[in-house]
C-alpha cells in the first residue's frame, strides 16, 4: 500500500487534473457558445436589415397627411414658397392640395388645370421622386416649385418609412462586436480563476 503522504499527493494531482479538465471543457463550451451566439446575432441583424429593405409602403393602412412647408423653405415659386398638403393612402399619393400662398392666382390655376399634379397620384414616394415631369408652360416657376416640393417631401418621407438596410445591419454588427468583447473578458476571467 501507499503511504499517507503519497496518497495525499496522488489525490491532489488527481483533483488538479479534474479541475483542469473541467476548466478546459468549460472553455471549449464557452467558445462554442460564443461563436454560435455571435453567428445567430449576426444572422438576425442581416435578416432584419434585409427585411427593412423591402417596400414598407404596402404595410401602411392609415392615411397620412404630409406638409411641404417645413421641409421646402428653399424651393421658391414666382412669388415665394408654395406650401402643399400631400395625402398618402395605402402607401401611395392620393391627393395634393396647394395651400395658401403668394403666387399669382392665374398662374396657379394654369398649373392645377394642366393635370400636372394628378400625374403624382397613385405613385409611391420612391416613384414620385424618380418621376420625370415637365413644367407647365406659362407658369414655369410655380410648376417647377410644386414639382420640386413634392419630390423633396417624398424623398424625406421615403427615408422615414424605409430607412437604409445598412443602418440596421450596422447596428447588428456593433452589437456582435460588443458581445464578443464581453465574452472575451469573461473568458479571460474564467481562465484566471
Amino acid at each position: 500500500m501507499f503511504s499517507r503522504r503519497t496518497r495525499r499527493k496522488r489525490r491532489k494531482v488527481f483533483c488538479e487534473i479534474c479541475v483542469q479538465k473541467i476548466k478546459t471543457t468549460n472553455m471549449k463550451t464557452i467558445k462554442i457558445l460564443n461563436y454560435l451566439f455571435v453567428a445567430a446575432l449576426g444572422f438576425f441583424a442581416v435578416m432584419f436589415g434585409l427585411d427593412r429593405f423591402g417596400n414598407d409602403y404596402a404595410n401602411q393602412t392609415a392615411d397620412t397627411i404630409l406638409y411641404t412647408e417645413e421641409y421646402c423653405q428653399d424651393i421658391i415659386g414666382f412669388n415665394g414658397v408654395i406650401p402643399l398638403e400631400i395625402t398618402m393612402e395605402n402607401g401611395v399619393i392620393a391627393n395634393i392640395n396647394v395651400l395658401e400662398n403668394k403666387e399669382t392666382p392665374s398662374f396657379l390655376k394654369k398649373v392645377t388645370n394642366s393635370g400636372m399634379i394628378e400625374k403624382f397620384y397613385g405613385l409611391t414616394p420612391r416613384e414620385a421622386v424618380n418621376l420625370d415631369i415637365d413644367a407647365v408652360s406659362g407658369a414655369t416657376f410655380s410648376s417647377n416649385a410644386i414639382i420640386k416640393s413634392v419630390k423633396a417631401r417624398m424623398a424625406i418621407y421615403d427615408k422615414e418609412v424605409n430607412p437604409s438596410p445598412w443602418t440596421w445591419q450596422l447596428i447588428g454588427i456593433i452589437c456582435c462586436a460588443i458581445v464578443l468583447c464581453v465574452l472575451s473578458v469573461c473568458r479571460k476571467r474564467l481562465s484566471r480563476g
